[in-house]
């Protein structure tokens, strides 16, 4: 079969979209760029003007129209408005130092003039936002008005307007990413994490791993390997990433299959192949002397809510603190739109052991009333009313029945875990897509009557 290897921008966006573009008009380019006072990078306005308005681009995380490109400034500003209220009413009453204490550069950049915001965060030119709107893209504005060419982009980290990092080197980088992404189930595509999987996969697909693995390195000198592999009849497409201990290959076909989809298949029926083993979901624990820490040898209080210490590590990951109050808890965990729960270096002190792993704590104390570590517990979920993609992977979990609760989640992976009542899904109105594999399912006929996209 013979392969096209590492396509360029061009090659990916025909085949998400058959070769037929549709982009934004010239006029409206260039209205954009008039109203930030500065000219957009070539390389990005071309691509705009050809495929700005292609499906794919809005599919998973979503391109700004000309109209809705704005700076951090402006969104910093109107976030600010929002928050005006309570901030004065902070300065009234006195209890501004929990604004101070937390670090809400909010707060910091409400006291301050707009010509000093720059102490506190840079201006940048936002282009492209995660579909829950977690973070946001773009280029650095001072790098645009002193005419680079194509500038780096930069993302946010925080769930905000105010703290960003370099992610792209380059505007072509950073939308091949995008593609990459994008690409996850697409026309019911597959997509393989699991190490051995991946070694044994790309063989029996008659693709060479080693021409995919292709090594490259970020500006500041991290390597990371990532590739794309087109078939000769042009109908399926994959994409590989790799990046310190996690990889990824992603199969995505041109037209959505009538059948089931095999892509990867002949690898799972190969006598032998690793692809045969079923991940085991792993349980969760802690050394004795940090449950005495966390408070888990206190007796639990009616009414109390439950907080798993996994659950707590992923609110310190990403507001990047354990809350110290309980309205501090309240609040994080109504604001979450992301939950991932992942058995990595940032999440695990050990190995596995007998299907089990020591994770790490989430601090040296345990959580203000009403709330308390629970190692059995995972319905501090249910608390997250924000909450829109939800993962658990490879984690034994005692009860799903929090899942009831999650009423907006419109992303779900249980990859590898112990969930069987496909009923649960019921109660998700807002679910669109499900990565069930390896999971011991029941009910399975209820995933017949679901508007959803399903790998199971």
């Amino acid at each position: 079969m013979a392969l096209q290897y590492d396509l360029s921008l061009r090659d990916l966006m025909d085949f998400f979209c058959g070769g037929e573009h549709q982009g934004f008009s010239q006029e409206a380019i260039q209205t954009a760029e008039a109203r930030l006072g500065v000219r957009l990078p070539p390389a990005y306005w071309e691509f705009l003007a050809a495929y700005g308005q292609d499906p794919i681009n809005t599919r998973h995380n979503r391109i700004c129209p000309p109209d809705r490109i704005f700076t951090s400034y402006e969104l910093i500003k109107e976030t600010i408005r929002d928050w005006e209220p309570e901030f004065r009413k902070a300065l009234q009453d006195g209890s501004y130092p929990k604004y101070q204490s937390r670090g809400n550069k909010y707060f910091q950049l409400w006291q301050l003039p707009m010509a000093d915001w720059a102490e506190v965060t840079e201006n940048y030119v936002l282009i492209w936002t995660e579909n829950q709107g977690v973070w946001h893209a773009g280029y650095l504005l001072r790098d645009l008005l002193s005419g680079q060419p194509d500038p780096p982009v930069y993302i946010s980290t925080d769930d905000d307007y105010v703290t960003f990092q370099k992610c792209a080197d380059c505007t072509e980088d950073f939308l091949r990413e995008m593609l990459r992404q994008a690409a996850n189930g697409y026309n019911r595509g597959a997509r393989l994490t699991n190490p051995q999987e991946i070694e044994a996969a790309p063989s029996a697909a008659g693709i060479d791993l080693a021409r995919l693995r292709m090594p490259r390195r970020t500006s500041s000198g991290s390597p990371y390997f990532s590739g794309t592999c087109l078939d000769a009849a042009g109908e399926t497409l994959y994409f590989y990433y790799e990046a310190d201990s996690y990889r990824e290959l992603t199969a995505a076909n041109r037209k959505k299959p009538t059948s089931p989809c095999t892509i990867f298949q002949a690898a799972s029926q190969s006598p032998g192949s690793p692809l045969r083993s079923k991940p085991e979901p792993c349980r969760l624990l802690l050394t004795p002397e940090q449950e005495r820490d966390l408070g888990m040898h206190l007796p639990k209080k009616p009414g109390g809510i439950a907080l798993h210490p996994m659950i707590a590590l992923a609110v310190r990951q990403t507001f990047g603190r354990v809350p110290a109050t309980a309205y501090d808890w309240s609040k994080d965990l109504s604001r979450m739109k992301t939950l991932k729960l992942q058995l990595t270096g940032n999440t695990i002190q050990s190995q596995k052991v007998s299907r089990s792993a020591y994770l790490l704590p989430p601090g040296d104390h345990f959580p203000p009333e009403p709330y308390y570590f629970d190692l059995h517990d995972w319905s501090a979920i249910g608390h997250m009313p924000a909450l829109r993609t939800l993962v658990i992977e490879k984690i034994y979990v005692d009860d799903f029945s929090f899942l009831t609760q999650c009423k907006h989640v419109q992303k779900l992976s249980l990859y590898g875990t112990n969930f069987s009542d496909c009923r649960l899904l019921l109660e998700m109105p807002h679910l669109k897509e499900a990565d069930l594999r390896f999971c011991p399912l029941e009910h399975e006929e209820v995933l017949e009557t679901l508007p959803l996209r399903c790998m199971k």
